[in-house]
């Protein structure tokens, strides 16, 4: 969708400097995003935190959103909602949200969520924050309802880390770097991430957590 991207990409997560400058350029970067679509100070947000919990390459929302300060239960502040996935709600997420966003008055809907990536390069390396909001599972071909300011009549600001890439993006970037014209079939339904997952997701979700705190608080 059309729309504002920004995209953080970096080599070295582990390394001291690294960590910080993300942690500085993420948290001015999230204030602009928050104040540019709010026009407010101290906005009411929700965040949404999509992903399986049991399934590590996609848990990176519900890993950030159990971890944010909620206080609108006394403070009509920040509220905090983990969806769940279709196969175990049998409900579609957008319903969800939309069903809280009736009961509650909120200025903006966050949604954090582990993406599909084109590039081998930024499995786990690219940080992305976009006002366009975003189609749960479309980075596999499972698409759902959209949370979009269309569909939910709040404005969506989306916070996304590549975690996962299919197989034929893979293939694809392998003939291209080595300039070799082919025809890549769809058949093969793979999807790959990196071996140490587990610990990168969880290093990345308390960035996410950190910055996400700092701007609140």
């Amino acid at each position: 969708e059309k729309g504002t991207y920004c995209s953080f990409n970096f080599n070295d997560l582990y390394d001291d400097k690294t960590y910080k400058k993300l942690c500085k350029y993420l948290t001015k970067y999230l204030n602009s995003f928050i104040f540019e679509l709010t026009k407010k100070e101290k906005p009411s947000i929700l965040f949404v935190g999509l992903g399986n919990e049991n399934y590590i390459p996609d848990s990176l929302g519900p890993s950030v959103v159990k971890n944010i300060n909620a206080n609108y239960f006394f403070k009509k502040q920040i509220g905090c909602l983990i969806p769940g996935v279709m196969a175990s709600t049998g409900m579609e997420t957008a319903d969800i949200v939309k069903g809280v966003l009736k009961c509650h008055d909120y200025d903006l809907v966050i949604v954090i969520d582990s993406l599909a990536t084109a590039s081998i390069k930024r499995l786990n390396k690219t940080i992305q924050i976009t006002d366009t909001g975003i189609s749960p599972g479309s980075g596999v071909n499972n698409f759902r309802k959209p949370l979009t300011y269309k569909e939910l009549k709040v404005k969506v600001l989306t916070i996304g880390i590549a975690t996962v890439i299919p197989y034929q993006k893979i293939i694809e970037e392998y003939l291209s770097n080595h300039h070799i014209e082919q025809k890549v079939s769809n058949d093969i339904n793979l999807i790959f991430t990196t071996k140490e997952i587990e610990h990168q997701i969880d290093y990345l979700s308390m960035l996410l957590v950190k910055v996400i705190n700092d701007v609140i608080n």
